[in-house]
């Protein structure tokens, strides 16, 4: 970091401001009078560029990030100049021009600039030392008598390597939320160098880097991917790829595993991976570090590496928190936290801590904690902090501004599609890598389509079935005429008098046919023959066609086939990420963003495995005729290959969009199981060849909730007569009125992608960031 430039030749100069945690700036905040600046020139210039009026030395500050001019008044006239992460008076942000008013705090990124009051128009760069200070930090929650934080304070330096540690429920989790602006606080403070970034949370995605308890990386990617990826989202949007690759390589650098940097994720060590997730942090510049559980899951070798590399990391010139459970290490700490039921045990180096609690190793403390309660011990900072922060009553408890100020329409657009451009070429490039996932995808539709095919290899799809209609008004008349008499007969039902009858000779005729006679008495025909008299049924013989069901039937199966592959595309998609997206949504990640970087993917592989599983039946049916000779599947009965080809795509979109959602309810493989399963049944029953979807009820759902539905509906091709369906009631799968139509099919279709769409972006927008937690 340069040094900064004496004020007194500013007129011909560059000034240099120096980062927040005083770098290049010694101890004491920076200062300059903007009159002087001013002076020189009309409008100044703030940004990362060397050749700006006002350089601002940081790797989150855009290369022109905003500027100032003296207004009529005097007043200072603050413009955003398309920033990336734009500027912020006291939280708000500046959308087109705004006063900088004395006494008010302006963020450039996580940059802090103070207009100093009654100082003429003095700037100074921070109040007070570069120290995270929290005083009488609390944290109360409804149901819960005791605080989750009571009254905690402390001041970490930049440099310092500090272990957080506690039993279960002391409050570790909530602090480490409380660091990244995203838990409300019931009082106190929390500052870093005199800027409250509890209430500015826009700034953390610069200050504050955070690598949670569970490793959350894309395996198939390389390290200097990971790392790459990392710096491209979080930096501005000017930086170039050189600067980026100047940074990727710094982070690797203090990582120690620039040697690795060519290795895929998936075949690294525990520690190593750790280490990557570190840099990946680190690549942004922050000047706090926070680290929960940062060895869980290592052997001790790698535990005691990342540890050594978290203190040569601080040594740089950062704060380091790491909340850990594990105590073989901690002496490579600077300082030790420990919490206990929300209150400060102990603050102080850790050759201190035994003596503290009256133990010889450290483990036991935590024995007498337990058994003797935390109030023994508490931390005389913390008595203190309860002294002097009687002002902090619960009817004026401080709360934090959690919600991140909205910028302008076309800013937010803006970095959306910048956000889903990079996410984008991040999600191709970790499918890519991933040999075996993209083996899968290809697999599924190639083994669906020999076992559809095994399944029908002797089907007969033209076998005929008789179509049959309703009695015309002469037939009607006659058989009210003669089937009284045959039903009289067959019942037996005469008198003496009537043996020369019509009645009586039938009779005669039947007794030789009891079998006969039985039927044509029976209730259920004449139930039957009477409706075809009153017009009620079809039962007269018309002609014979080729079985409609058996087409029908193959089709359904087909449908299912690619809604299960798309609902498992989409759900997988969705879950082997569950532990990526919490993190990068509390880093600035938009979950719009983040969800459309995911339909690209969806696109072409349910295309590409629409094109296999229809192309290779297609084939399949056409080398089956000749061995069997059994004809394929009726053209008449269904559309033609390249509008089935798009229903069908269009159908297992709309299930792999399914599937996202299912996937945004849950991020845990064992729960989206069963998620599927419970999600696959009602697309076999609403969408299938059963035939319950003619029914009001199960219509109705499946119009809103079945791409299957859609799809069987725009493919299968009932014979149809003026308008009249020409298939028997028992036949007909979708009920009298059925109208086949692709488009009608394509707009249900994208209503209901839609619909899930909309509804994955509402989970993933409420869902919480990552470091949730109960302590």
């Amino acid at each position: 970091m340069s040094e900064p430039i004496n004020p007194q030749n500013l007129r011909t100069t560059h000034l240099v401001l120096p980062w927040v945690t005083g770098e290049g700036g010694g101890d004491s905040p920076f200062s300059f009078d903007l009159y002087q600046l001013f002076s020189a020139k009309d409008e100044l210039v703030l940004g990362r560029n060397p050749a700006s009026d006002l350089w601002v030395d940081h790797p989150a500050v855009s290369r022109t990030h905003a500027s100032l001019r003296l207004g009529t008044d005097g007043q200072v006239i603050v413009r955003d100049l398309g920033s990336t992460h734009g500027v912020a008076l006291d939280g708000n942000p500046v959308i087109g021009e705004t006063v900088w008013k004395p006494g008010t705090l302006m963020h450039l990124g996580p940059v802090a600039l103070w207009l100093e009051e009654g100082t003429g128009l003095t700037v100074t760069t921070r109040r007070g030392a570069p120290n995270l200070e929290a005083r009488g930090l609390t944290v109360e929650v409804p149901g819960r008598e005791q605080p989750i934080l009571d009254g905690v304070s402390f001041t970490f330096q930049p440099g310092q390597f500090v272990c957080v540690l506690g039993p279960s429920g002391a409050g570790k989790s909530t602090l480490v939320r409380c660091l990244q602006g995203l838990q409300p606080t019931s009082a106190g403070s929390l500052e870093f160098g005199g800027n409250p970034i509890l209430s500015n949370p826009t700034i953390l995605n610069g200050l504050v880097g955070y690598a949670p308890q569970r490793m959350s990386l894309h395996e198939s990617l390389t390290a200097r991917q990971v790392v790459w990826y990392a710096a491209k989202l979080r930096l501005p949007t000017d930086t170039t790829d050189g600067e980026i690759g100047e940074h990727v390589d710094g982070a690797l650098d203090a990582m120690a595993i620039r040697h690795l940097a060519d290795q895929k994720v998936a075949l690294l060590s525990g520690g190593e991976r750790k280490r990557v997730e570190l840099a990946s942090e680190l690549v942004v510049n922050p000047a706090i570090l926070l680290v929960d559980e940062a060895t869980s899951s290592l052997d001790p070798a790698s535990e005691s590496r990342v540890m050594e590399v978290l203190a040569r990391t601080a040594s740089q010139g950062r704060l380091v928190l790491c909340v850990t459970h594990h105590l073989d290490n901690v002496s490579k700490a600077d300082k030790l936290l420990i919490l206990g039921q929300g209150k400060c045990l102990y603050l102080g180096p850790p050759e201190g801590a035994c003596a503290h609690f009256g133990v010889e190793n450290l483990a036991d403390a935590f024995v007498r904690i337990e058994d003797e309660g935390p109030d023994r011990w508490v931390h005389n900072s913390q008595e203190k902090s309860r002294a002097t922060n009687t002002t902090l009553t619960k009817g004026a408890a401080y709360r934090a501004t959690l919600a991140i100020p909205r910028r302008g329409l076309v800013t937010r657009i803006r970095e959306t599609f910048r956000q889903t451009g990079i996410l984008s070429r991040r999600e191709f490039a970790s499918t890519w890598g991933d040999r075996r996932y993209l083996f899968l995808v290809t697999l599924m539709p190639v083994l669906f389509a020999l076992i559809l095919f095994a399944g029908h290899w002797l089907a007969n799809f033209s076998s005929e079935v008789l179509l049959t209609r309703k009695l015309n008004e002469d037939e009607k008349s006659t058989f009210r005429v003669f089937w009284p008499l045959v039903h009289d007969a067959a019942k037996g039902n005469l008198s003496e008098e009537e043996f020369l009858t019509l009645r009586a000779q039938l009779a005669f005729l039947m007794e030789n046919r009891p079998a006969m006679r039985k039927e044509l008495a029976g209730e259920n025909l004449d139930r039957i023959v009477q409706g075809a008299i009153d017009g009620d049924l079809d039962i007269f013989p018309s002609r014979f066609i080729k079985n409609h069901m058996s087409t029908l039937k193959y089709l359904a199966v087909q449908m299912m086939g690619l809604s299960f592959m798309g609902m498992l595309l989409g759900l997988t998609l969705m879950v082997r990420d569950g532990d990526i997206f919490p993190r990068e949504k509390a880093a600035g990640i938009f979950s719009l963003s983040y969800l459309l970087s995911k339909l690209w993917i969806l696109v072409v592989a349910t295309l590409l495995q629409t094109l296999l599983f229809d192309g290779l039946l297609e084939i399949f049916f056409l080398v089956r005729q000749p061995i069997n000779g059994l004809a394929p599947v009726p053209a008449e009965y269904r559309i033609g290959f390249v509008p089935m080809l798009v229903v069908h795509w269009m159908a297992t979109f709309g299930c792999a969009c399914l599937g996202v959602l299912l996937g945004t309810l849950t991020r845990k493989a064992d729960r989206a199981i069963i998620l599927l399963g419970a999600m696959m049944l009602p697309q076999l029953i609403l969408g299938s060849a059963l035939g319950l979807a003619a029914a009001p009820v199960p219509r109705v759902a499946a119009f809103l909730t079945s791409p299957t539905y859609w799809g069987l509906r725009a493919t299968q091709v009932s014979p149809i007569e003026n308008g009249v369906l020409m298939l028997p009631t028992y036949l007909q799968t979708f009920g009298a009125h059925f109208i086949q139509s692709v488009p009608l099919a394509l707009a249900g279709l994208a209503g209901q992608i839609i619909l899930y769409l909309l509804l994955a972006w509402l989970v993933l927008f409420r869902s919480p960031t990552s470091t949730q937690g109960n302590e």
